[in-house]
């Protein structure tokens, strides 16, 4: 089985994918993964570390890499062909590899649906000519494709499958040298370098500012030990930050309040009913495109769900210190709007669907090959 998730999220995703096709029916899977979907017995063509890479002047100066990537995978396809590919988002990459893999009459599923309905659903058209069925995390998703002629499943979102292993809020404290005494605010900027390029400014100047306002705030960064710590620098260099390495579940429940990053950690976050502001900045260049291009009202996964801007939203450069921090001061101050974003928290697990859903979508994918 082919498998290609080319960033953090899909490799989280990718792992219990893999888990529950294994439990099913015994089978080997090659591809593009994460440390995840490499625990779980990916053999790994690249890493997603080295193809995570977001906006599109970014991607242009990846381009020469990319077609290398792209060139390794098929011809792998050619020489062993695998009895599907399992394509997870990633559509730069992943609706370019589809049209190739459907010439070469591999079954091609996908798992986690690009945002299409956001933005650019031309693409659409793209991708009728090769999915044959689509696997969709959340339910607004399901009459977008059905209207598409594109056979659609949801089964639930992978995070109410997930078992998160939070422990006890003291001994998390005292393994970080924390106070427990005293208010905790994670700060999630991001897991891709040049996201982390982008955050680290604004984010250094709102601890400051934050420390300002409120003396006893404490602050942890959710790293990743698979970057080098020179990204988190800046933020360090403050003098009043954690760094907390390889646990973001455990920090942002554990937290009071949390500034993420838009894009999966901002759902898990939500999920994990930690009150949260999320930002998010990119290439100039990237963002007026993108403005002329995106036709939805909320940028934050959890207020396209909600149907609402349940959490602030800090863009570009709305995302400021001035701005960021008096957003996150009234998460902690003002009780009456905790509340308010705690209740609609809630009301977003509901929306999430039931426990099951990599098995589920195993069972419906060996369905369909037996179709063919």
């Amino acid at each position: 089985m082919l498998i290609i998730a080319g960033e953090v999220s899909g490799d989280q995703h990718g792992a219990p994918l893999m888990a529950a096709l294994k439990h099913q029916q015994p089978l080997t899977c090659w591809g593009l993964g994460g440390d995840q979907m490499i625990a779980e017995g990916l053999e790994a063509l690249y890493h997603v570390r080295d193809l995570s890479v977001t906006g599109f002047v970014e991607v242009l100066k990846h381009l020469r890499f990319f077609r290398h990537v792209m060139h390794d995978i098929l011809q792998r396809c050619r020489e062993d062909p695998p009895d599907a590919a399992i394509l997870l988002d990633y559509p730069g990459f992943n609706l370019r590899l589809g049209l190739q893999l459907k010439k070469l009459n591999i079954p091609v599923f996908y798992y986690i649906s690009p945002q299409v309905w956001a933005w650019k659903q031309g693409r659409v058209k793209t991708m009728r000519r090769f999915i044959r069925r689509i696997f969709v995390i959340f339910p607004f998703e399901v009459p977008f494709y059905e209207a598409q002629d594109i056979p659609v499943s949801f089964f639930g979102h992978p995070l109410v499958e997930q078992t998160f292993e939070l422990g006890v809020r003291d001994s998390f404290f005292a393994s970080q040298n924390l106070d427990p005494d005293r208010p905790l605010l994670a700060i999630l900027p991001g897991s891709r370098r040049n996201e982390l390029q982008r955050h680290v400014h604004p984010l250094a100047g709102t601890i400051k500012e934050l420390h300002k306002r409120k003396p006893d705030l404490q602050f942890a960064i959710a790293g990743l030990s698979g970057l080098d710590h020179h990204y988190y620098q800046e933020l360090l260099d403050t003098g009043l930050t954690t760094l907390v390495l390889d646990k973001p579940y455990v920090l942002t429940a554990h937290a009071d309040a949390a500034i993420v990053a838009s894009g999966t950690a901002s759902l898990e976050t939500a999920y994990l009913g930690t009150p949260l502001v999320v930002i998010y900045r990119i290439a100039p260049l990237s963002y007026l495109i993108g403005k002329l291009l995106v036709t939805i009202d909320h940028l934050a996964m959890p207020n396209l769900i909600l149907g609402e801007r349940a959490i602030p939203e800090l863009i570009q450069g709305d995302a400021n210190v001035t701005a960021i921090a008096n957003a996150v001061e009234e998460l902690l101050v003002d009780q009456r709007v905790r509340a308010t974003m705690l209740e609609k928290l809630v009301r977003l697990k509901v929306l999430l669907g039931q426990a099951g859903c990599a098995e589920q979508i195993a069972e419906q994918i060996f369905a369909d090959l037996e179709l063919r």
